[in-house]
């Protein structure tokens, strides 16, 4: 299942004990290899697996400085070892601060059998994983976040309404004839425009206008709200 170059051995770590036998059960009928569950990471037998064999704990949420705890434990224990949290929601900034912590995938426990199955392999692969929503909600903040520094520069270059519209159109490579047609204005028209581009941006073609806008996020939606 995991193919040749990197094998797991896991562990299911849960105070639900029938919950946990469920995951178990699940994993060795994805074909993982699942040395057992336990109630605790005491009870967690020693282990000392090689860099291509290593051990990844599946653990129910805990609080932050428990998590903290145990991931030092674990890996103090079990070299190399990998972690992944399961927990009944996964608000952003928890998931952020249980990775900053050293955990290395994040599951909620309302996943599809086999999306759980598909982001434990990767995790085993040595990749990084979080539930869809947190990267939705970094994306989200993130645009909030650009919205003011692009609506800045269009306010920088002094632009009007119907040049912010033509930009877009050079971004998107249309020529004079389709901008003409699009915007209902004559191409004479759009010459003197794209004249009055080139000239706020202090560049010499259009080739370059439209990169200063790629490069400056202005072909997003945020451009788009000023038709």
């Amino acid at each position: 299942m995991l193919g040749e170059e990197q094998t797991a051995e896991l562990f299911v770590i849960n105070r639900n004990m029938i919950e946990a036998e469920g995951i178990r059960r699940l994993l060795i009928e994805s074909s993982f290899t699942v040395s057992g569950v336990y109630s605790d990471l005491k009870s967690v037998p020693y282990t000392n697996h090689s860099r291509d064999y290593r051990a990844l704990f599946i653990i129910d949420e805990v609080d932050n400085e428990c998590t903290q705890e145990m991931c030092t434990g674990i890996r103090s224990r079990h070299h190399g070892a990998l972690i992944v949290m399961m927990s009944e929601t996964c608000e952003s900034h928890v998931v952020a601060q249980a990775i900053s912590l050293g955990v290395d995938g994040y599951i909620q426990k309302s996943a599809s059998c086999a999306c759980f199955v598909e982001m434990i392999k990767l995790v085993a692969l040595g990749e990084k994983q979080a539930p869809s929503q947190v990267i939705m909600d970094l994306v989200s903040v993130e645009n909030q976040m650009r919205a003011p520094k692009i609506e800045a520069l269009i306010d920088d270059a002094n632009m009007t309404v119907r040049e912010i519209e033509i930009l877009r159109e050079l971004v998107q490579g249309d020529p004079n004839k389709i901008i003409s047609r699009r915007l209902n204005i004559s191409e004479a028209t759009v010459k003197a425009h794209i004249k009055s581009i080139l000239r706020k941006l202090h560049v010499v073609n259009r080739t370059q206008a439209a990169i200063w806008a790629v490069s400056r996020g202005l072909e997003s939606d945020v451009v788009r709200g000023y038709n």
